[in-house]
């Protein structure tokens, strides 16, 4: 079994799981983000609000079990009017506490309305990362796969870090393919901090040697692994580093 700390993400059409027996599960499950909103057109927060409460009343939570909320970005909607839409519901759900790790930006290609070239992506995350920063007083975090890849963004755009989805790649001993693939992104492994290795609804999809497919509470779920160096310790130490 890995001893890399496992994260999961979860939106509101996922089969209805035990958020507290994940909770009380231990390591190597550290935490959890929840669909929030997207673009200006969608939101969770009461589904999102009741999927945090076995977090923030967990003895671990903010020590090694945390918490996190997304929004998934609507490339044609104004990106700085997508985050006061998304701050706002956080507010409604009890904000930001001390065990809610930045906000996760989601870009991909399925549900624009039409398919997004690349400056139209740079200025849509651009405006919803420079917005939340305001907000939050932090930078978030990018989301995403092939199409940043097939863009190649080449920058995080205003985030402060990234939350790659790659399957069917080992975690650890990172190929030249494998790093392309990042930079095409916009990252690299030193903003890298959360590698996604399974999207829990593909049952033929492999996951790296030793790493489950099996969430407590939840079954197949979509799985990450934090790849941010130090660890649990840095993310502890740098959660809120940012904050005025």
């Amino acid at each position: 079994m890995t001893v890399d700390p496992l994260f999961i993400d979860r939106y509101p059409g996922d089969a209805k799981g035990d958020g507290a027996a994940f909770c009380a599960a231990g390591p190597p499950w550290h935490g959890a983000v929840f669909k929030l909103s997207q673009g200006l057109d969608y939101q969770y927060a009461a589904w999102a609000g009741e999927q945090r409460k076995p977090f923030i009343n967990s003895p671990r939570y903010g020590g090694d079990l945390f918490d996190g909320f997304y929004h998934y970005l609507t490339i044609a909607q104004d990106g700085a009017a997508q985050a006061d839409r998304f701050m706002g519901l956080m507010k409604l759900i009890g904000g930001e506490l001390v065990g809610t790790m930045w906000a996760m930006v989601d870009v991909e290609r399925g549900g624009q309305r039409k398919t997004p070239n690349r400056q139209q992506v740079i200025d849509c995350v651009s405006s919803f990362a420079a917005r939340y920063r305001q907000l939050s007083g932090r930078a978030p975090t990018l989301y995403g796969g092939e199409l940043l890849r097939d863009l190649q963004v080449g920058s995080l755009m205003g985030c402060g870090r990234s939350w790659v989805a790659l399957y069917g790649r080992e975690l650890h001993g990172v190929g030249e393919s494998t790093r392309q693939f990042l930079t095409r992104t916009g990252t690299d492994l030193d903003h890298l901090a959360w590698w996604q290795y399974d999207a829990g609804r593909d049952e033929n999809q492999p996951e790296p040697t030793g790493y489950p497919n099996v969430v407590p509470g939840f079954g197949k779920s979509d799985i990450s692994a934090l790849t941010l160096p130090g660890g649990l310790a840095r993310l502890r130490a740098t959660l809120w580093a940012e904050k005025p």
